[in-house]
């Protein structure tokens, strides 16, 4: 009777109530990290604390409450979080069994610094339109391309930028990809007509992406011919490894899973367990270190060297990985979505956001309001997944009634959406390239250009009107059918959206 009694005391918040912790996080995020210097994480776990007594405080929640959003949405981003302490484990097998170190010494020997920029984001971008996994392309090609960049002595932010956009561009357009398979799934598009819409903001973006990081590429400081540093360096890899095809086979065997569309952990186990074997047989290190490694990280000790004898730049580049480097990741990881889960368990999202569908009266402001909330969604909750879908709950009979097609509506949210996620430093992207490429996700975000663009030339489009498919009225009340939405009633987005997310 008392658990009945609590349930009908709690309510949704007023608008007020839902933007407090909203503005909260806002003031806390840029003072403390703006001006104090705070840790991004002590930032998020005030804003969470916030939420939280304000739900219990104004809402009528129970802690056991808070407690079950907190856990739910940490449940929710598990899988991400596994591959990135998986990426760990799998990225010091590889310098062990001199996987890394290999494809570092041909990759210099091979790429010109000046263009190694577009060369990286032109691998990523293929492989990941190939496979429809970015962060696959990223731990694999991704990796390696920074190591490579280490030895060039280029600017890996740049590097980490043109890896982390190349990815994200062939993500975007690929067919086996899941964030492009969900906006067309809950949009209620056809997959193809859906990629073939984004081309229309992608391709230009990209074109624009290219051009920059040839720029930057042709204007770096080092070029032409490698250094004197840098060749010691390859000389100094090539006296530590035995390089030849079995060296490749961990790195070989991420690829072909990738391709083959498997699941991401199993995969990078059996990478890593391939690997410690050939650092065991092939390279004849002790076996020992090598599975030591897997929780520590690698350390070029373990291979039986000194490392006073040898340049920084060696250290620098095969010192890392392991399991036990991922605890402030971790700790990260709670803070985030212990903040988003409070926001999004409660109702404070569903409120915050359906207020502004209520402004919209134009087209323009539909899509770029659209474009906004994705954003904010997904800064608010770290989800890439979870922005789409309350998008498209939010808007859907909007832009029907504003005589728009759907597919306006999916590609607002992979313009915005997906390509917002890896430049939050809190979202799971975000955290997956930060960590995975060694370079805070806030050093290279000022030149991911190709993110910026699509959210430019989308906008662009939205206030002229140009490439904005436009349906008749016979055609919306028949969309409007196909998705059980009644044109002329009140918005029932928000008493849909809990059920909705829920069962997405």
């Amino acid at each position: 009777m008392d658990s009945i009694s609590k349930e009908n005391e709690r309510r949704l918040p007023s608008f007020g109530e839902a933007m407090f912790p909203i503005v909260f996080m806002v003031l806390v995020l840029s003072i403390g990290m703006g001006v104090l210097g705070w840790p991004t994480g002590v930032c998020l776990l005030l804003s969470a604390a916030c939420a939280g007594i304000l739900a219990v405080v104004r809402l009528g929640y129970t802690w056991e409450d808070i407690e079950k959003f907190i856990v739910d949405k940490i449940a929710a981003v598990m899988p991400p979080v596994l591959i990135v302490i998986f990426v760990g484990f799998m990225v010091a097998t590889w310098s062990y069994a001199g996987t890394l170190p290999m494809m570092v010494y041909y990759g210099m020997e091979i790429i010109k610094p000046e263009y190694l920029l577009v060369i990286a984001f032109v691998l990523n971008a293929i492989l990941s339109y190939v496979s429809g996994a970015s962060w696959g392309a990223v731990a694999s090609i991704g990796v390696a391309l920074m190591g490579v960049g280490i030895g060039l002595e280029v600017n890996l932010a740049m590097l980490a930028a043109a890896v982390v956009t190349g990815a994200y561009f062939g993500d975007k357009l690929s067919p086996l990809s899941d964030t492009t398979n969900l906006a067309a799934a809950v949009t209620k598009t056809k997959l193809y007509d859906h990629i073939k819409y984004m081309l229309w903001t992608t391709v230009p973006s990209t074109l624009v992406a290219l051009a920059f990081f040839l720029v930057l590429g042709l204007n770096q400081e080092t070029k032409g011919e490698i250094a004197g540093e840098s060749l010691l360096l390859l000389e100094q890899l090539k006296e530590l490894y035995s390089f030849g095809i079995l060296p490749l086979t961990p790195m070989l065997i991420i690829l072909l899973c990738t391709f083959l569309r498997q699941p991401t952990v199993p995969s990078m186990l059996l990478s890593s367990v391939v690997a410690i074997l050939v650092g065991w047989q092939y390279q004849g290190f002790d076996l020992y270190n090598g599975i030591s490694s897997t929780m520590g990280g690698f350390n070029v000790s373990m291979i039986g060297v000194d490392t006073a004898d040898l340049l920084p730049a060696v250290s620098e580049l095969l010192n890392r990985g392991g399991l036990n480097n991922n605890g402030g990741f971790l700790a990260f990881i709670i803070c985030a979505m212990g903040f988003a889960g409070i926001l999004t368990g409660t109702g404070m999202v569903d409120v915050s956001m359906g207020a502004i569908t209520a402004k919209v009266k134009s087209r323009k402001s539909a899509i770029i309001s659209s474009g906004l909330m994705t954003v904010i969604i997904n800064m608010l909750t770290g989800s890439d997944g979870l922005n789409k879908i309350i998008t498209t709950e939010l808007m859907q009979k909007k832009f029907l009634q504003l005589r728009m097609h759907p597919l306006v509506l999916a590609r607002t949210t992979e313009d915005f959406g997906t390509m917002t996620g890896p430049i939050i430093p809190w979202s799971a992207a975000g955290l997956y390239m930060a960590t995975t490429l060694g370079v805070p996700t806030m050093d290279y975000l000022p030149y991911c250009v190709l993110f910026f663009f699509s959210m430019i030339f989308a906008s662009s489009y939205a206030i002229t009107g140009f490439k904005i498919l436009t349906i008749t009225d016979s055609e919306a009340e028949k969309l409007a059918l196909e998705r059980g939405i009644n044109l002329t009633d009140r918005d029932e987005a928000p008493s849909k959206l809990k059920e909705s997310i829920e069962a997405s």
